[in-house]
């Protein structure tokens, strides 16, 4: 069964529990997957994490009946899955920006979150053309690492994290930031780290370099460690310029959309990264090789 047919079969588990208790522990228990490697893969098919969507899922239930019944707000509040009358004024204005009374005085809800459909994500994302290139992995355990380098605090709500990320490349390329980091192991080797994404999509991106024991991280440089860990290792297909970022876009989508539901391994709870080598540097066929710390599926 892919990665696919999953995601929609939780969708559906979702949509028949809204004014149930339903945490991302649970539902990813539900689907015979482990935790962390469903939260990343519904978050990558669905462009969501369970929890937002789960939260967006239950208000945009609850502005239709508010605008569309007579029904008391805490009944509505109830049976859409929140706790107290509190609990859920505070997330329908976080969400729509007015409070539950004002959306039924305007008769109708601001705005609605549609039930997902990732298949048609997927068919999306796949589009590019491979040609010739056959994709290659290799399974590698490495020791930990200790990393030097400058980060910032992303989330994928909103799609933050795809604007802040290459804002964040160009500043670090243009003001030559790599160049201050202090006792590099290998200085040819830059290394993109994401690490693990909190439930609502929270995580840092770092940029650095492996460093010896002796280095200190400088006034505005992180220390950070890469606890030892088995990956999944990928190589882009070669790229020009223009399309580099489309390669690397491409061997995500192909890792979950097709590498991932047969492989018999999942994501493990650890910071995968992207390894920029001297391959980047030329015009035509620049490569990098993806990290994805894997452990065995589970047998839940």
């Amino acid at each position: 069964m892919n990665n696919v047919t999953i995601i929609q079969q939780s969708i559906e588990y979702i949509e028949e529990r809204l004014n149930e208790e339903l945490t991302l522990k649970g539902v990813s228990q539900a689907m015979h997957y482990s935790e962390y490697h469903f939260h990343r893969t519904f978050l990558y098919l669905v462009g969501d994490t369970v929890t937002s969507y789960i939260r967006k899922r239950r208000l945009s239930k609850a502005a239709e009946m508010l605008a569309y019944t007579d029904r008391k707000v805490l009944d509505i509040a109830l049976e859409c899955g929140f706790a107290s009358h509190e609990a859920f004024t505070r997330a329908f204005r976080k969400m729509y920006g007015i409070l539950p009374s004002a959306c039924r005085r305007l008769g109708y809800p601001p705005f609605l979150v549609a039930k997902a459909e990732p298949q048609f994500l997927l068919e999306a994302q796949n589009s590019m053309k491979w040609g010739e290139f056959c994709m290659e992995y290799r399974i590698e355990s490495r020791p930990a690492m200790r990393i030097i380098g400058y980060a910032i605090t992303t989330t994928t709500q909103g799609g933050e994290n795809s604007k802040e990320i290459p804002a964040f490349w160009q500043t670090y390329m243009q003001n030559r930031l790599g160049e201050k980091v202090p006792g590099k192991k290998n200085p040819n080797v830059e290394l993109g780290i994401c690490t693990t994404y909190d439930e609502d999509g929270n995580f840092r991106y770092i940029i650095g370099f492996e460093v010896e024991e002796s280095a200190q991280a400088p006034e505005g440089m992180v220390e950070y460690e890469i606890p030892e860990s088995t990956y999944a290792i990928f190589t882009t297909p070669p790229a020009g310029k223009d399309n580099f970022t489309a390669s690397i876009q491409e061997t995500w989508n192909v890792i979950f959309g097709e590498w991932f539901p047969t492989s018999g391994y999942e994501q493990a709870f650890a910071p995968d990264f992207e390894w920029y080598d001297e391959r980047c540097y030329p015009e035509e066929g620049k490569q990098i090789d993806i990290y994805i710390p894997v452990e065995p599926k589970s047998n839940q």
